[in-house]
């Protein structure tokens, strides 16, 4: 059995983007599971939407290992 490759993007944001996602991310957490509507469709595209704990990290990961541009 072969381990799928995990895909990884590296893209380049505004600051106003990065509120954005960072501020889309806590809402999705803050959402039960019967109010995520038609979003769920876009979280379960590759499989199983992340956990609230790993959201958690993925923030963290946004907010402090993000390379500012000067």
């Amino acid at each position: 059995m072969s381990k799928q490759k995990k895909r990884r993007f590296h893209i380049s944001i505004t600051e106003r983007e990065h509120a954005t996602i960072l501020a889309a991310l806590r809402l999705w957490q803050e959402a039960d599971e019967h109010n995520r509507g038609d979003l769920r469709d876009i979280a379960e595209a590759v499989g199983v939407p992340l956990s609230n704990e790993e959201i958690d990290v993925l923030c963290e990961r946004i907010n402090f290992n993000t390379n500012r541009e000067v």
